[in-house]
């Protein structure tokens, strides 16, 4: 297939993008934000008062793999993906070890880090809510610690439901589909933002967080494959990544797998925040933002 060109310069800040977030910035915050519209009236209040944090601080994993931060597996980069067939295992891929102890043993540390370990990472935030939220009766910080942690926890969740993170070619450097990471994940779904049909945010139970992970990350290799046959389709016989490009890719299913996708992430954000409420014993959320303390006077 012949090389495609971008058409535009903003495409290839697009394109750079790609390796550095998943769904695109402006995208992760769309997803928080519907997440936080179809909560239930359990949580949404204190949600709703701290929305616009939350949303906005929703993309803050991908900026801390900018000065490449650590956390307590590592570096922040395998922080974001799991690319179940970099281990040389068959699909539906059932030998690859659910504890990150025995995913090293197994493959060593090289191959573990360098697929990813998003469904531990996600575990360890996720337990981080949970003791913010039941904290909240005793800590004067607590209400702030949730806040951001949530935002945190629904970057990893929305990053879980991007196909290109759970497949090793990514962004179709292993096809000669390069730059379909951005296209998919930012380009199509900010071309198509008034018109995109999505379902209705529905709370799911979440009995054990990590497995949680694992099932959205299986769910989306079929739908890379999807989106990189689309793509293939699109692209032949056309020079730039244009107008026409964007409306057969459109055409060939890649914007009703991105629809699936980005609904599934909010509904998936909405349930891991409810789950981690529900873990704490559902101890009462405030309904009003942070205040400014008064001075204290002697």
């Amino acid at each position: 297939m012949k090389k495609l060109v971008v058409a535009v310069v903003g495409m290839a800040v697009l394109a750079l993008q790609a390796g550095v977030s998943a769904w695109g910035m402006d995208v992760h915050r769309l997803i928080t934000r519907r997440a936080i519209e179809g909560l239930p009236p359990d949580v949404k209040p204190f949600f709703t008062a701290r929305a616009d944090f939350i949303v906005e601080h929703s993309v803050d994993p991908d900026l801390w793999r900018v000065p490449d931060l650590s956390g307590e597996l590592g570096k922040e980069d395998p922080n974001h993906f799991l690319d179940f067939d970099g281990f040389g295992e068959p699909a539906p891929f059932t030998n690859v070890p659910r504890d990150w102890k025995a995913v090293v043993q197994k493959y060593g540390a090289d191959l573990a880090n360098k697929n990813g370990r998003l469904p531990w990472r996600a575990e360890e935030i996720y337990n981080k809510l949970v003791t913010a939220f039941t904290d909240l009766q005793k800590s004067p910080y607590a209400a702030d610690n949730i806040r951001y942690l949530s935002a945190v926890m629904a970057h990893y969740v929305e990053d879980a439901h991007q196909p290109f993170h759970a497949v090793s070619n990514y962004d179709g450097q292993l096809t000669n589909q390069r730059g379909i990471h951005a296209r998919f994940e930012t380009e199509l779904v900010l071309r198509n933002k008034a018109a995109l049909k999505l379902t209705p945010v529905v709370i799911a139970p979440i009995p054990d967080i990590k497995a949680f992970f694992f099932d959205a990350l299986l769910a989306d290799q079929p739908v890379a494959a999807a989106v990189l046959a689309a793509d293939k389709k699109a692209a032949t016989g056309r020079e730039f990544y244009d107008d026409a490009y964007f409306t057969e890719l459109a055409k060939q299913g890649a914007l009703a797998a991105a629809e699936r996708r980005f609904s599934d992430s909010a509904s998936a954000v909405a349930s891991v925040w409810m789950a981690a409420w529900q873990k704490a014993g559902r101890p009462t959320l405030p309904v009003d933002g942070p205040r400014t303390p008064a001075r204290i006077r002697k």
